[in-house]
């Protein structure tokens, strides 16, 4: 009796084994093969955007950053250079202007990411596309101009750019001027919105 019921077991074991596997069993789908095109989608490939005309900075639509009050320099965005790259990125001119009113201008990108998990997609960023010449009246392309992932900003390590980051990027980003001038003033600006930016 013993030896029919083991024989019996065994049996059993072999079918569950030879059972056909389901991809229903793990929680990937193994059998889907990602497309080139769907591949390419969802690469990040930066835009080769000419950069702005040098902007005057004692007039314009100058806008004051709130940076808080432990920031010791005036942080302001030319809000008529806000605009959205052809590779969604955000490209914008600060002027981060220091106590003794020295202009430091800089032409810059912020990328907002779709997820804010790793993995291979990229992840938030901001880019330095070129330093202000006041003198020369020109900008000077940075040597090594490469993305910084926007991860501490977030908690006040950057004062100018968590304030830019949460106003382009949280809650999607716009796709026109307009609309992300309008963020900028309502989520990143020194004054209330129905206030005069007389700071400029």
């Amino acid at each position: 009796m013993r030896p029919i019921l083991m024989l019996a077991l065994a049996a059993a074991a072999l079918q569950v084994s030879a059972a056909p596997h389901s991809d229903k069993d793990t929680f990937e789908n193994t059998r889907y093969q990602e497309s080139e095109a769907e591949k390419s989608a969802r690469e990040f490939k930066e835009a080769d955007v000419a950069l702005p005309a040098f902007p005057d900075t004692k007039n314009g639509g100058w806008f004051d950053i709130d940076a808080g009050n432990a920031f010791d320099k005036r942080p302001k965005i030319l809000l008529e250079s806000i605009s959205r790259a052809p590779d969604g990125t955000v490209r914008y001119v600060l002027n981060v202007q220091s106590k003794q009113g020295h202009d430091n201008l800089t032409a810059e990108g912020i990328y907002c990411a779709s997820s804010s998990f790793g993995g291979e997609n990229k992840r938030s960023a901001y880019k330095v596309f070129g330093y202000g010449d006041p003198v020369n009246q020109r900008w000077i392309a940075p040597s090594k101009g490469s993305w910084k992932n926007i991860g501490s900003i977030l908690s006040g390590a950057d004062p100018i750019r968590g304030p830019l980051f949460r106003a382009f990027c949280e809650d999607g980003t716009p796709s026109g001027g307009p609309a992300l001038q309008q963020r900028v003033i309502e989520r990143a600006g020194k004054h209330h919105p129905s206030l005069t930016n007389r700071n400029k």
